[in-house]
């Protein structure tokens, strides 16, 4: 064979892999269909349409000389045409057969993606055996059964059928073929189990490994990232024409400054010389700043449709690795409904919007948490058929999987069951035996916080430890997993209800979007999925517990420490009467919360992870690096090791500086009212560098609730936030005795004279737009007000 014919085949075999894999998933669903439903009608679609497509493989692995395959092919369409023609009829040890023949199809379809051959783990001849058993019990009992009998042959059948059933590897696996097949006795009615010798059983692997080579692309992306891709020549373009203005505008100030320095004013020159050259230079320098100021503009103004277009592009090459939920979901039917018949449970899954789309990277990594999830739910969730009569529940069980789009990008994934509900009790006493929390504390826990145990490694409600359940690892795993991904778990529960898991996941892990702060005069960037909360505390709030430092917050108790004490880095902190406070970022990782102390915080910042390289693979508490617009490389801190870290370092906040918050001045207490992060940082800094107190708040239903616990001088509100806006907030001030003359600035986005108008019947004493919004006005409005 020349070099040509080989690549002809190797091109025809990378075709049937994405061709074959198509036809497994259709015949897959089609089985489950098939099991599930009663009505005629929807029995002979499906059928005939599982028929097409095992006709369609067989034909495809002839041309690829995949023998195996086609011949187990052959043997299914036998069956399915014989099905097609009303000759046989369905029965469970049918079923079996089809499922376990679809195992077997699986492995070998897998051993094409593996470039390998696992002759040693599977014997072909014995799965057609078993399927060519219970085909043979399909046709007698057609051929003994009146057309009238027929709709209840699989409830009836399934009586007498064997309940022996495969074990289900923790993985997303093949059961292994179980060994008891029903026939019928020629010399009899009556239907008996033969049973094949253990030795010729079909052994198939525990995991489907993914082809992640290739991918395939609409034309359409394709097409329309040739475009924008080509718009990217007139940024080379335009960058080019500035480069040449800048030369340029540097050329001409290198002349001036050279003849400058060689004839200066004061050599030999008349006063009249020294006049004539003094305004020649003043012209000169108007024009080339004029010059300068209007490149710079342009330059400004280049950049923002550069920025677009760039994230456009950006934004379209990541929609390419961007896959369906259905192409992760397709086996979790089967996977399903092999846990429902180990567990002896009637289950129906349900599966909603798995056509939304995630980066491919985050649906492999999210196949084994939903696993979990699911298994969880069948487990310990959904109740077997007797408790769920007894509690007048529908006799079969219900997992439903959601999956929705935020327009923020996110996605949500919602599992749901019908089952019993979370047990506190259960969680509580395994927690406590696990050393996770003391009997003590279980009255300071909210049922959110009880909830959220079942999250730490060796908490377990299962009183039977078996190879899948019991040993309190798999939703510890779960939780990891999503938080890694940049995601979070919320639980929702209902006792006699049941259970639903909410997963938030980004669509894409490019990007990457950080808190940027400074300790001990380093920058770093903390995720912003982990930070809760950035807030000021006095030192007086510090208290020893335990030997711990430890704040109140939210009615909790928080541990502190250091940022630079946990990287080990060396700290330099100024005693003076104006810094009297510390500033703290509250992290909730894995439902565990942390205060670390750093020096301020800069702002949020977007950007693209960089890998540290194998060099620093094992550098503690830096999950990668990021660059700022500047040039600069940051750090990126790893949450988990974090909190491990924090948990082992000891604080070294000295108690010193407790005694300096009491020598401060009075100052002036302003409260601020904004969403978000970055403008409210930007604000605290403007009023704290003015010598004013700040105490900050994410929207207006927080600011007014501060009111009411604490005095303030004046508030500053954004306008558009959620819960409660600036409109309703001034007009609540307004409407209180004791702060119905607070000063109140509006700083908002919204600039028409209809929301002036609004901010003035509100109540609010000044109105500052974000888009001409700089220190000094805002400072100035302050200081005219109180």
């Amino acid at each position: 064979m020349n070099k040509e014919e080989e690549s002809f085949l190797a091109e025809l075999l990378n075709d049937f892999k994405i061709e074959a894999s198509e036809h497994y998933e259709s015949i897959i669903n089609g089985l489950i269909l098939l099991e599930k439903t009663k009505d005629d009608a929807v029995c002979q679609f499906e059928i005939e349409k599982i028929f097409r497509e095992v006709h369609s493989l067989k034909g495809a692995s002839r041309a690829v000389n995949l023998l195996d395959v086609e011949k187990l092919c052959m043997n299914l369409e036998t069956v399915f045409n014989s099905l097609k023609k009303g000759e046989s009829t369905l029965i469970p040890p049918l079923f079996d057969a089809f499922h376990k023949a679809s195992d077997l199809l699986n492995l070998l379809l897998n051993d094409i993606h593996l470039n390998q051959k696992n002759k040693g783990s599977y014997n072909l001849n014995q799965v057609i055996r078993n399927l060519e058993f219970a085909h043979k019990n399909a046709l007698q009992l057609k051929a003994k059964q009146a057309p009238t009998e027929l709709l209840d042959n699989r409830i009836s059948f399934q009586q007498v059928a064997p309940e022996k059933t495969p074990e289900i590897s923790p993985e997303i696996s093949n059961p292994e073929i179980q060994n008891e097949f029903v026939h019928t006795d020629t010399s009899s009615d009556e239907l008996v189990v033969d049973t094949l010798e253990a030795e010729e059983m079909v052994d198939l692997p525990k995991s489907i490994a993914l082809d992640n080579q290739t991918v395939r692309i609409s034309t359409e992306k394709l097409n329309s990232l040739m475009q924008q891709s080509e718009e990217l020549i007139a940024i080379k373009s335009t960058f080019s024409y500035f480069t040449k203005e800048l030369q340029n505008i540097n050329y001409q100030f290198g002349l001036w400054s050279k003849k400058t320095n060689s004839n200066p004013y004061n050599m030999d020159n008349t006063a009249h010389k020294v006049a004539e050259t003094k305004a020649l230079d003043e012209n000169f320098k108007k024009k080339h700043e004029n010059d300068l100021a209007q490149v710079i503009k342009e330059m400004s103004q280049f950049q923002h449709v550069s920025s677009r277009m760039i994230d456009e592009l950006m934004y379209g090459i990541k929609t390419t690795l961007l896959f369906p939920f259905s192409s992760m979901l397709g086996v979790f039917p089967k996977l399903v409904r092999d846990l429902s018949k180990q567990y002896s449970k009637d289950i129906e899954l349900t599966i909603i919007g798995d056509s939304i789309e995630i980066d491919r990277r985050i649906l492999e990594e999210l196949k084994d948490p939903l696993i979990h999830l699911v298994r969880n739910s069948i487990d310990h969730g959904i109740e077997n058929t007797q408790d769920r009569r007894l509690k007048g529940k529908n006799p079969s069980g219900k997992i439903e999987i959601k999956i929705l789009q935020n327009i923020d990008r996110k996605v949500e994934l919602h599992l749901m069951d019908d089952g019993g509900g979370l047990d506190k009790v259960k969680i509580i006493n395994s927690a406590i035996k696990s050393g996770i929390i003391q009997s003590k504390d279980v009255d300071k826990l909210s049922e959110k916080e009880i909830y959220a145990l079942i999250f730490q490694s060796g908490i377990s409600t299962s009183q039977f430890i078996t190879d899948i359940s019991g040993r309190g690892l798999g939703m510890a795993i779960v939780a990891e997993k999503v938080n890694k991904l940049g995601g979070s778990v919320e639980i929702q529960t209902t006792k006699d209800l049941g259970t639903t898991f909410i997963l938030t996941l980004p669509q894409t892990l490019s990007t990457f979007r950080g808190v940027l702060v400074q300790a001990a005069d380093q920058q770093f960037i903390v995720p912003s999925m982990v930070v809760e909360r950035a807030i000021r505390i006095q030192y007086s709030d510090i208290k020893t517990v335990k030997s711990k430092k430890t704040l109140s917050y939210n009615n909790e108790i928080i541990a502190i420490a250091l940022l630079s004490d946990i990287l080990h880095i060396t700290a330099v902190r100024k005693k003076n009467s104006i810094d009297d406070f510390l500033h703290l970022l509250i992290l909730n990782i894995s439902h565990k919360k942390i205060a670390i102390v750093i020096d301020q915080v800069l702002g949020e910042q977007d950007g693209i992870v960089k890998d540290l390289g194998m060099q620093l693979q094992h550098v503690n508490n830096i999950a990668g690096t990021t660059i700022l617009g500047n040039g600069r490389v940051v750090p990126i801190l790893h949450p988990y090791e974090l909190m491990d870290s924090a948990s082992q370092s000891q604080s070294t906040i000295d108690n010193s500086f407790e005694s300096v918050a009491g020598e401060s001045v009075a100052q002036k207490r302003i409260l601020v009212a904004e969403d978000s992060i970055t403008i409210r940082t930007l604000i605290r800094n403007f009023i704290e560098n003015a010598g004013y107190f700040v105490k900050t708040t994410v929207d207006g239903q927080e600011a007014y609730e501060a009111l009411q616990q604490e005095d303030f001088d004046l508030v500053v509100s954004d306008i558009e936030m959620p819960r409660m806006n600036g409109f309703e907030l001034t007009a609540k001030i307004r409407e209180d005795r004791k702060h119905s003359d607070l000063p109140v600035i509006l700083v908002t986005a919204l600039e028409t004279d209809y929301d002036k108008q609004r901010g003035m019947e509100a109540g609010a004493n000044a109105y500052i737009v974000k888009s001409s919004f700089e220190k000094s006005n805002l400072v100035e409005t302050i200081q005219r007000l109180i």
